[in-house]
């Protein structure tokens, strides 16, 4: 058995935000007078989530989301996402207190590169801790934090990338995202927006699942990747025709990550030989693709 039994899914299908699992929208001016935040900037349409951040006249408008005031006390968070590089635009996805009252954050993805070729994994509270992960956020790519009594798991791609103990939060946490846009005095995002800026920065999100932390008794796999696949059965076929043929079943198949893999290839995003070089490296459920 596993640890992590699911709680709520949500593939953004339709054109309109479940507002049962996420009740909070964001609204009304940041603190740092660089934007404000709009109901009207979180778009759901083409099976995602997009969140948009934009000129609007001198000023900036972005918007974000929550399950506040719903939460829980240790879970697993996982979600597929993509977010545009943009000097002076930012994104979070993190953990928030469900009482809204800071005393704790988890910030699972933190886009301090304007380039997105990294992000920040951080953890607030006594002390602040940082990793940076070399990640390219700009591309597609699946993220799973796993927080249990001892400590903070991160993982990208199904491979574990950072792990944070002590002080861990022990109160009901709610999963958010969001837009930013910063100041020029905040130079760990690298300051303000400026001429290279879009006028249009995305926060694109494939779909979410947050399961509850039920040690022992769970229904939901590992987070560890799957061991890479041996293409010994595929008889006389050259590898790279094996290889194309399981990325064609994968995509095909209701995989933990075909949503995003499936539309991508059908976008033109990706090609099946990025997914077969992907199953080759021994991710995804092997047992889709045999």
């Amino acid at each position: 058995m596993s640890d992590f039994t699911q709680v709520f899914r949500d593939d953004f299908e339709g054109s309109s935000l479940d507002r049962g699992t996420w009740k909070a929208l964001y609204s009304g001016q940041y603190g740092n007078g660089m934007f404000r935040w709009d109901p009207g900037q979180v778009e759901v349409g083409d099976g995602k989530l997009t969140i948009a951040t934009e000129r609007d006249g001198g000023s900036w408008v972005s918007g974000g989301l929550s399950t506040i005031p719903d939460g829980q006390t240790y879970g697993s968070y996982e979600f597929s996402a993509r977010i545009d590089p943009g000097q002076g635009t930012a994104a979070a996805i993190l953990l928030w207190p469900s009482d809204g009252q800071w005393t704790d954050e988890v910030d699972i993805v933190e886009t301090h590169d304007p380039q997105r070729n990294s992000f920040a994994f951080s953890k607030h509270g006594d002390p602040n801790v940082t990793e940076y992960i070399d990640v390219n956020v700009a591309d597609w790519h699946t993220y799973r934090l796993d927080w249990t009594p001892n400590e903070l798991k991160l993982y990208v791609d199904g491979q574990e990338k950072a792990t944070m103990t002590g002080d861990i939060p022990a109160q009901p946490m709610s999963f958010s995202m969001q837009g930013q846009v910063m100041a020029p005095h905040e130079t760990w995002f690298g300051g303000g927006p400026d001429g290279s800026t879009p006028g249009r920065v995305e926060v694109e999100v494939d779909w979410v699942k947050v399961s509850a932390w039920t040690p022992g008794a769970g229904t939901e796999p590992a987070a560890a990747a799957e061991p890479a696949f041996e293409p010994a059965s595929a008889g006389a076929a050259a590898p790279d025709d094996f290889w194309l043929a399981a990325a064609a079943r994968y995509v095909e198949n209701d995989g933990e990550w075909e949503g995003s893999w499936r539309n991508q290839v059908a976008d033109g995003q990706i090609s099946l030989e990025d997914v077969a070089g992907w199953l080759q490296a021994g991710l995804g459920q092997t047992e889709l693709w045999q």
